[in-house]
């Protein structure tokens, strides 16, 4: 007999841009809405790779498990991959773009190759506050992301906590994101920039 399709993605505009950067007043209203998007694929036999604050870690996998993950079952057949700060963003205690992105192009081919047709992505950004090298240089990097993540198709989540980052740098970030999540809504974002045009703007500040 044939297999049942799986039914439509509940959020399929990830499926045209990939790319959402999620505001959220702390953990409660963030994990509403990220604990749905993390199991739709990991029952669609979607790869997830969490990206998260070390400190948070065994919380993050209990606020899964109780929502009906099966955590440990996912891990053990690589399904769900929980990666620190110190593992992806701030490797050797700082943070470089171009070390970043390639960790990023590396591990989606990685997924593929172990048969793994799509990747969810979700890293938490409050890194970026910490007192690091080349943290200052998130924007660039959020920026270009969009290519890495449109070349492979994949998608990515960047959650922000509004109770931490200022207004100035939420204004930024929304500009290098195609997509936003606001109040629980994943909408088109209006104030995205084109990477080309937003590193521009950055190089002008600089200037």
């Amino acid at each position: 007999m044939p297999q049942a399709e799986h039914p439509p993605r509940a959020w399929p505009l990830l499926e045209r841009y990939y790319h959402a950067c999620a505001f959220f007043h702390g953990r409660e209203e963030e994990y509403q809405f990220l604990t749905p998007y993390v199991k739709e694929g990991l029952d669609r036999g979607e790869k997830a790779l969490h990206i998260t604050d070390p400190r948070y870690r065994d919380d993050h996998l209990e606020r899964l498990a109780a929502a009906g993950i099966a955590v440990q079952e996912c891990t053990k057949r690589g399904q769900l991959q929980l990666r620190s700060w110190t593992e992806s963003y701030l490797r050797d205690d700082q943070f470089d773009p171009d070390a970043a992105l390639t960790l990023l192009d590396q591990a989606l081919r990685s997924d593929r190759a172990e048969g793994f047709q799509q990747t969810r992505i979700v890293g938490h950004m409050e890194w970026a506050l910490e007192d690091r090298p080349g943290v200052n240089r998130l924007l660039e990097y959020e920026a270009r992301v969009n290519e890495v993540l449109a070349q492979h198709r994949e998608t990515a989540v960047c959650v922000y906590d509004l109770t931490r980052f200022g207004a100035e740098t939420v204004i930024d970030v929304l500009r290098t994101h195609p997509l936003v999540i606001l109040g629980g809504v994943m909408r088109e974002n209006p104030f995205f920039e084109p990477p080309a045009q937003f590193l521009q703007t950055l190089r002008e500040r600089k200037a």
